[in-house]
């Protein structure tokens, strides 16, 4: 049979009066109990036992009751208020790191309105900003930070040296998935604030799952307020149709009012000066009231659930303002240059294009001017400069059959190799910059020799099979073999432009 939460109050009361039977107590005083709801520093409590200890302070433990039918009470729900608020908050900040990303909205690239185009663009934003709102929520509500529990957030609110919160065992006696996950989510957070569990099973018999923590978990954050200030603070719930006879709208414990004062008051220096820890909490208190007017009527009746950070406001201003800001800078976006813009591209108006190029110039006095282009008519050959016969004698190499490359540097050092790695054989293709064939090697060299000694160039004479897969005799080849063809292009060209010396540049695969 369920209890009734009369019935849970009085079982816990109880149990707690047997709890705390041999704690210590100032000239042997008793135990000051409340078993029916009323309110405590401003929050409407269910059941309150208090003792006076031998320092002359007040032990006060108080008691949530949640019947069978009030369990909604202790099962935690998701707070899907607060995730709206921080998955809004964190997606105009993301979405105003996107508008403001490549310079400020400045790079065409990265432009929404240049990509997409108006209005298109709108569709987009709106489509954008709704899947980062939808993934950022589904991320916030796997959180545990989230679950909010009636019971465990009203304690919050206000300070006790313990609390307790006795509640039905039937309310968790399914044993399924859901039952287990929401007693394991009531358990963890009793054990981080450091709050009693008391079960109260059948035959009336009351069970302590768990005593509260001796210890503060919230570092001294929760202060005892004034009886001044929570009366100041106490605002009544909305009263239902007929409110039940036993809610207690005054505190029974509070000390009798002092009696009013025979001599009539003076006039004396304000109260600012008098007391002014009075007026900061005065002060403190009618902005709690006010902040607290913005949120609904359900507030009252869900300590905690609608209440929200400083960074929400620190964050969310500025980052809907930026989120904003960079939309219009982006929709007023031009790539015409604007005077003094950091961002702003040049004029191109001015420059000559392929179709109307500017006229050439001609050279000043003491101006060199190099041209790209080849210096010989087009169809016409370079007039290369080359010796008729050979000028320079050599000796001769008797071991010309052994004999694979010979090799002319800058300085005119020779040198001779009498083994080669072919060309063909590399893994990229190799580019040489021919100058002929010869089928002695006398001829070749003596050739190698004249076209160091003109040109200052790097000449190299090789057996025909070190460079290609077939043929006989000598091939005589200037600078070194690359891989790139636009370098091999561009030393061809720069002999035919200079020395006017033609090659033939051959792709060795």
């Amino acid at each position: 049979m369920p209890y009734s939460e009369q019935q849970i109050r009085g079982l816990a009361i109880n149990f707690l009066r047997f709890h705390y039977k041999l704690r210590p107590r100032y000239g042997g005083s008793g135990t000051r109990i409340v078993d029916k709801p009323h309110y405590y520093q401003g929050v409407l409590i269910d059941a309150r036992l208090a003792y006076q200890r031998p320092d002359r302070t007040y032990f006060i433990a108080t008691v949530e009751a949640t019947s069978l039918d009030r369990r909604d009470e202790i099962l935690y729900r998701v707070n899907y208020w607060r995730i709206g608020i921080h998955a809004l908050v964190l997606s105009c900040a993301l979405a105003a790191a996107f508008v403001w990303w490549g310079g400020g909205a400045r790079v065409p690239e990265w432009n929404l309105y240049a990509v997409f185009g108006s209005p298109r663009v709108y569709g987009v934003l709106l489509l954008s900003f709704a899947a980062l709102f939808v993934t950022v929520a589904g991320l916030l509500s796997r959180l545990r930070g989230y679950r909010y529990i009636y019971a465990v957030d009203q304690f919050k609110h206000f300070y006790a040296d313990a609390q307790w919160v006795a509640y039905d065992a039937e309310i968790f006696a399914p044993d399924t998935w859901r039952t287990r996950r929401q007693y394991r989510e009531l358990e963890r957070q009793c054990v981080k604030y450091g709050f009693g569990i008391l079960a109260v099973e059948a035959d009336k018999v009351v069970r302590n799952v768990m005593s509260p923590s001796r210890i503060d978990q919230f570092s001294g954050h929760r202060s005892l307020l004034p009886r001044w200030l929570a009366r100041a603070e106490s605002v009544a719930p909305p009263q239902p149709a007929l409110p039940p006879p036993e809610l207690e709208e005054t505190d029974p414990l509070a000390l009798p009012p002092p009696p009013p004062a025979l001599l009539p008051a003076r006039p004396g220096r304000p109260s600012v000066y008098r007391h002014p820890r009075r007026a900061q909490l005065l002060l403190r208190a009618r902005l709690r009231r006010w902040y607290r007017s913005l949120f609904p009527d359900e507030l009252r009746r869900r300590p905690g659930y609608y209440k929200l950070g400083w960074w929400v406001f620190l964050l969310g201003v500025p980052a809907v303002v930026m989120f904003g800001w960079g939309l219009y800078r982006q929709s007023t976006y031009s790539p015409l240059a604007v005077a003094g813009g950091r961002y702003a591209e040049p004029d191109l108006d001015m420059l000559e294009s392929t179709r109307d190029p500017a006229p050439a110039l001609d050279p000043e006095s003491g101006e060199f001017q190099r041209s790209n282009d080849s210096l010989t008519a087009e169809g016409e050959e370079p007039a290369a400069t080359r010796p008729g016969v050979a000028l320079v004698a050599t000796d001769r190499i008797e071991d010309l059959e052994l004999l694979r490359r010979y090799q002319i540097d800058e300085r005119g050092g020779a040198m001779v190799d009498y083994d080669c790695v072919p060309l063909y054989q590399q893994e990229a293709p190799v580019f040489i910059l021919l100058f002929g064939r010869y089928q002695s090697f006398e001829t070749a060299r003596a050739w190698a020799l004249e076209l160091n000694r003109l040109y200052g160039s790097v000449v190299t004479v090789a057996a025909t099979d070190c460079v290609l897969p077939e043929g006989t005799g000598y091939l005589l080849y200037l600078d070194q073999p690359t891989t790139d063809e636009g370098t091999a292009n561009y030393i061809a060209r720069s002999f035919a432009r200079e020395f006017g010396l033609g090659v033939e540049i051959i792709e060795i695969e």
